[in-house]
């Protein structure tokens, strides 16, 4: 059998000191341990505490400030095993401040150690606990084997001990590891969906006008792409107005060039104003615009074009009238976008020739 030397009692303002310094608490709340339930990895490790040494109770015990909490017990009933924590004095403290296996074979013999009150309340005896250490030296509690008789602890007790002491540190890390592995998952979703907004937010500006806030020549032959191959599908009516603002290069020579951008602002207000959400308002240059108009027939798209032109006649953003010219296409069977476009663009050179301020269909 193996003699364990007693160590000297640490007096009351060590053990206070360790228990409430900063860092080491801030150990242990770190870890997420405290006040989490139960769980059969560290469980696995009393057990085996207490059938390999022949202790009748082990526990992992962890040190907040003014309490210990039993991240795990064994053998221990009544309150104590469903509270899971104790206050006041325990032998943990003093094994806090030790620094190495703390090893007592009959406690009630032992000065201090025999006013611990677990020994008048569980009838503590013999105690033998390894302080639970971080790589930073922080105690974060003890792993414990505790008997209601005298006992004498062997070399071997011990060693097993301290390697399951080991053990459940393990767990501890690998447990702040999966926690730390899961916060950082957690950052980089966030991360990851900030970027996907900054791509669709980027992906809309390539796509989107900066003066009037249509969609710009890139996004329009894109809709009407699709919407011409939605008709091959529905074989429904594709109808598609090009319109220009009327002598546009007056008004800039006439008011600035402040002047004309707030003329074409205001003109896209009006014809976002004229249309169905399905329909597609576009400015596809300087002063053109292009209106693509789903599931409309060359009647709907006239009267569509004559609200337009009607209401931008109407408004007054300037001294002087400001009015546009529109020409009006419906798409032919297995006609391409170019071919659309086109015909339109000549309706809209059309309706210029014969005076402005017009509608002109293909």
């Amino acid at each position: 059998m193996t003699e364990w030397p007693l160590p000297p009692p640490a007096d009351e303002a060590r053990i206070q000191a360790a228990l409430c310094d900063p860092q080491r608490l801030a150990a242990v709340h770190d870890s997420g341990l405290l006040d989490s339930i139960a769980e059969e990895s560290f469980d696995r490790l009393t057990r085996l505490a207490s059938k390999i040494t022949g202790a009748p109770v082990a526990f992992v015990s962890l040190l907040d400030a003014h309490r210990d909490f039993y991240k795990s017990t064994f053998g221990l009933d009544g309150p104590l095993n469903s509270l899971r924590q104790l206050t006041g004095r325990t032998f943990c403290h003093y094994a806090l401040v030790s620094e190495e296996p703390l090893v007592l074979e009959d406690a009630t013999q032992l000065p201090v150690f025999r006013e611990v009150p677990t020994v008048a309340s569980l009838g503590v005896r013999a105690y033998a606990g390894i302080p639970l250490t971080t790589e930073a030296g922080q105690v974060l509690g003890s792993f414990c084997a505790v008997d209601f008789k005298a006992k004498r602890w062997t070399t071997q007790d011990i060693e097993i001990l301290q390697e399951l002491a080991h053990s459940a540190m393990r767990e501890i890390r690998l447990r702040r590891a999966l926690h730390d592995a899961e916060v950082l998952n957690q950052q980089l979703v966030q991360q990851q969906r900030k970027v996907d907004e900054l791509n669709q937010a980027l992906h809309e500006l390539a796509r989107t006008d900066p003066l009037t806030g249509l969609h710009n020549r890139r996004a329009f032959d894109d809709s009407l792409g699709l919407e011409i191959a939605a008709v091959e599908r529905t074989r429904s009516p594709l109808s598609l107005l090009v319109l220009d603002v009327d002598h546009f290069k007056q008004i800039n020579d006439s008011f600035g060039h402040d002047a004309g951008d707030k003329v074409l602002r205001s003109i896209a207000q009006v014809l976002s104003g004229c249309v169905r959400i399905i329909d597609i308002v576009a400015r596809v240059g300087g002063e053109e615009f292009a209106v693509i108009l789903p599931h409309t027939d060359a009647q709907g798209a006239h009267e569509v074009a004559q609200r337009m032109r009607v209401a931008v006649a109407q408004a007054s953003w300037l001294s002087q009238p400001t009015t546009i010219s529109i020409g009006a296409a419906s798409l032919r069977t297995a006609e391409t976008a170019c071919s659309l476009f086109a015909r339109a663009d000549a309706a809209l050179y059309a309706a210029k020739k014969s005076g402005r301020n017009r509608v002109v269909a293909a």
